[in-house]
């Protein structure tokens, strides 16, 4: 069974499952976004801590906007669920079996035994959800544009970076539910002038990173079999940028991995998709030092400039 990211959402709801139904959130109405959504453009709204999206959009070639007007660090990543099952679904059959492995990390024990207390409590569907892509990390006033291509169905959104004080943003409201329809858009992918390819034991690039706006291909050809999904985001580095302390502050696992603020301004990137996908995202880049990030395997980053 593959242990994937997209459901790390899942441990911060275990000791507030039943507030959360009694208690739920209201999903922001349509006129926050600043930009109605069209059939090329999916706005999104990132604030603390909710997102403002349409219920539904179009398959096919869609390209998101989301613009964070929080002081937070956000993201959001795509989750495709089996079909007939919900959000509902998502949190009831999650929620223990990572609350068990959340609550093992907090007490230090090893992530073998936590991850094998997870794997022993996972419903059986999760093994055919699908992390479906989604926005890299972004840092408060930045905006990511992210080109994806989705099947219908029924998806999840989430942003699973945590506060100062370890709560996961998924807990304070940042889930959402995205019907993506039977309606196809007549899109397609974005021109690029830099390639991105994620293997398990290499990130490679090639093409030329230019100052101002650059559109980056990432392609999928490997994922680990087990745990987090191969991803990519890109920080600016300055003369006071630690690389180890951020590539360690990417591992969730780590009591206070993924803590909002994050050791760097964080301008955008793609999360995990299956193999075979490719997913496109546009950084503006002024001159500068800049570094490629990830999530897995921890420690993986690659510096580069703009000149």
């Amino acid at each position: 069974m593959k242990f994937s990211k997209h459901f790390i959402v899942a441990i911060t709801l275990t000791l507030t499952l039943t507030s959360c139904k009694s208690d739920k959130k209201v999903q922001p109405i349509i006129s926050d976004v600043a930009e109605s959504s069209t059939n090329t453009i999916i706005e999104v709204v990132a604030k603390d801590f909710t997102f403002t999206v349409a219920d539904s959009i179009p398959s096919g070639w869609s390209t998101f906007r989301m613009k964070n007007t929080g002081m937070m660090d956000h993201f959001f990543l795509l989750t495709k669920l089996p079909d007939s099952l919900t959000l509902d679904d998502y949190l009831r059959d999650v929620a223990g079996a990572f609350g068990v492995a959340w609550e093992a990390l907090k007490e230090n024990k090893s992530k073998e035994e936590a991850f094998k207390l997870l794997g022993e409590n996972l419903p059986e569907w999760y093994a055919n959800a699908k992390a479906m892509g989604g926005t890299g990390l972004i840092s408060g006033g930045e905006t990511a544009i992210n080109t994806l291509n989705l099947t219908p169905g029924y998806y999840v959104m989430e942003c699973y970076v945590k506060t100062e004080n370890g709560q996961f943003h998924t807990e304070l409201g940042m889930i959402n539910p995205l019907i993506v329809t039977s309606e196809v858009t007549s899109n397609n992918p974005p021109d690029t002038n830099v390639e991105i390819t994620l293997r398990n034991d290499a990130m490679t690039f090639s093409g030329e990173i230019v100052e101002g706006i650059n559109t980056f291909a990432v392609h999928f050809e490997e994922q680990p079999d087990f745990g987090l999904g191969n991803d990519v985001h890109i920080i600016r580095v300055t003369d006071s940028t630690n690389m180890d302390v951020v590539t360690q502050w990417m591992d969730w696992s780590n009591i206070k991995g993924l803590t909002s603020p994050g050791p760097a301004i964080f301008v955008g990137g793609t999360q995990e998709m299956p193999v075979g996908y490719t997913s496109y995202f546009k950084c503006d880049l002024a001159k500068g030092d800049y570094a490629f990030v990830a999530e897995t395997p921890i420690g993986r980053f690659k510096k580069f400039t703009v000149q």
